[in-house]
């Protein structure tokens, strides 16, 4: 969001209780809650941004970069042993 967007929307807000009423602050206290999400994922994105340019710079420096750590996968076949248990089990009883 942009800094003249930002500057407007604000501009636009006049909360003085004396002359309102409680639908004009509704409208306010929405205008603010939606200015508020859209400064966090602004905040969020450039966060973000700001730590890819770090890395790459560490990297063209000649630094390491963050490792890349794969997550925990758990096989999708059944790993137990308890049907070759009982298949050798049964071929030892003959």
């Amino acid at each position: 969001m942009s800094s003249s967007k930002i500057n407007e929307i604000l501009s636009k807000i006049n909360i003085s209780p004396d002359d309102t009423d409680h639908k004009e602050q509704t409208k306010v206290l929405i205008t603010l809650i939606q200015f508020i999400e859209n400064l966090s994922q602004d905040n969020k994105s450039l966060k973000e941004e700001n730590q890819e340019l770090r890395d790459e710079i560490s990297l063209l420096k000649g630094e390491q970069g963050k490792p890349k750590i794969r997550g925990n996968k758990k096989p999708n076949k059944d790993i137990s042993s308890e049907k070759e248990i009982k298949k050798r089990d049964f071929l030892l009883s003959y």
